[in-house]
This record gives structure tokens, sequence and C-alpha cells, in this order.
């Protein structure tokens, strides 16, 4: 089921320009959501071990995201 929300015309142009090609908003806003996810969670691993690699982290958030859903 599809909704329409109100967006000022800079930032649906915002959202055009960092869009890919084949997008729609709706891929964008999720690409963009998924993106801030994973790096909230890589701030709090981080925030938890002293030591690890950022391909660690990543790795370790893409599992952990995975296995959350």
């Amino acid at each position: 089921m599809n909704t329409t929300i109100s967006i000022n015309k800079k930032t649906r142009n915002l959202l055009k320009e960092y869009g890919k090609k084949s997008e729609s908003y709706d891929d964008i806003i999720r690409r963009m959501y998924n993106d801030l996810v994973i790096r909230d969670e890589v701030r709090k691993y981080l925030d938890e071990t002293e030591h690890v690699s950022l391909e660690d982290a990543i790795e370790w958030t893409k599992l952990k995201i995975e296995n959350d859903r």
C-alpha cells in the first residue's frame, strides 16, 4: 500500500541527485535508512570494543542486522 508524503522541491531534487537511475524515491529512502542503521550499529560496536578493524565492524554489523530482521 502506498502513501503520499509532502517534501520541499529542494529536498526532492536532493533525493534525485542521490539516487541511481533505476531507483524510486522509496528505494532511495530505504537505502539511506539502511546506511544510517549500519553506521549507528558500527558506532555502537566500536564503542563497546577497544580494538577492531573497520572491516570486522562492518561485517559484524551486516550479520547483526540480518539476524535482527
